[in-house]
């Protein structure tokens, strides 16, 4: 009889086991990890933003999940995707309709403008995603974060008629 080797699964693909965030970064190409990671400390630093880890299937495995939270500590809206895939990690944006119609288009950078423009949709929702190839991608994506964020949990109230 012989014997077959198993290779071991990469953290990321391993269905079974819940990697550490250290395992899923350090096997990201050296090109596409520092504006990942930059992408992964900016966004988990931003206010009422909670991140789990979650298996998304054998499209995403392992991914980061960004919610916003309301005051109370209950999530509203999905804030991004992080997607920590060894050879193309991406970002992805969920937007409803009303929430591109209210987003300053001619504000974000091109990268971020392209992605939102182009971002195919499926259940009621534009799924706008990138693969931050350089810091400037990622100071542009971060933008569009920051900017849904705000949209989000921080609407303007309308103007009140005077009397």
């Amino acid at each position: 009889m012989s014997r077959q080797l198993i290779a071991p699964r990469l953290p990321w693909a391993n269905r079974w086991t819940e990697p550490t965030t250290r395992q899923l970064l350090e096997p990201i190409q050296e090109t596409h990890r520092k504006p990942f990671e930059h992408v992964f400390k900016q966004v988990g630093a931003i206010d009422r933003v909670r991140r789990s880890l979650i298996w998304y299937g054998l499209a995403w495995q392992w991914t980061f999940l960004y919610e916003l939270l309301d005051e109370a500590g209950k999530v509203v809206e999905t804030l991004c995707y992080l997607v920590p895939r060894t050879e193309l990690p991406l970002l992805c944006v969920p937007l409803s309709e009303s929430l591109m119609q209210r987003l300053p288009m001619r504000r974000l950078g091109k990268v971020a403008r392209d992605g939102v423009r182009t971002a195919p949709c499926a259940i009621k929702l534009h799924w706008a995603i990138w693969s931050p190839a350089n810091q400037t991608e990622a100071i542009q994506l971060l933008d569009l974060i920051k900017r849904k964020h705000k949209l989000v949990l921080f609407p303007k109230e309308p103007a009140k008629a005077s009397r």
